[in-house]
């Protein structure tokens, strides 16, 4: 099936373009570094357009159609923003939305994605054929449980990472020590 049969898509806005200083309407912009840092604070673009139709809304997926391409679920904190036209909002109608951002990102998706890719210097996927990818028909039921085992693999992937941050934190120190006992031994 098509990603279009079970999804809506829209590309995001042209900021210059809908920008209006004084304008009648504020919104809150996506932006990546923002988002990767943890910062919850994103610029603002008023317009004169009512652009609420846009905005994202939780279990939305956002796709970034400039390589490398990222996907992004909106959960709490990143709904009711709009995003720039870098970006398309993909809202999941038929289809688990962690799953499919699960296949996006997983090395069938991105293969699927690359043949559609355009440009030498700047490569850019385009919402047309972003509609026209090919997505695994899969049982809701089964996505379901394929979105609990994704979500206990990321929670498991966490621990391991603190564990293996903590033991390079440990023996970091256990050398930093052994180092300076050693100095202090050879100095006396």
């Amino acid at each position: 099936m098509r990603l279009s049969d079970v999804t809506e898509i829209f590309i995001g806005i042209l900021i210059k373009r809908e920008e209006k200083i004084n304008g009648e309407y504020q919104f809150p912009i996506f932006d990546l570094k923002n988002y990767e840092n943890n910062e919850n604070e994103y610029d603002i673009i008023e317009t004169d357009k009512d652009l609420e139709y846009k905005l994202t809304k939780k279990g939305d997926l956002i796709f970034r159609l400039v390589y490398p391409n990222k996907v992004i679920y909106i959960d709490n904190n990143l709904e009711g923003m709009l995003v720039s036209s870098q970006w398309c909002v993909i809202r999941p109608n038929k289809i688990n939305a962690k799953f499919l951002k699960w296949y996006l990102e997983s090395d069938e998706g991105k293969r699927s994605i690359l043949t559609n890719v355009s440009g030498s210097t700047v490569q850019k996927i385009s919402v047309q054929s972003l509609k026209m990818l090919e997505i695994p028909e899969i049982d809701i039921e089964k996505q379901r449980k394929l979105e609990d085992i994704i979500e206990l693999w990321k929670k498991e992937k966490k621990i391991l990472l603190e564990i293996i941050n903590s033991k390079e934190l440990l023996y970091k120190n256990l050398i930093s020590e052994f180092i300076e006992k050693e100095s202090n031994v050879k100095e006396s």
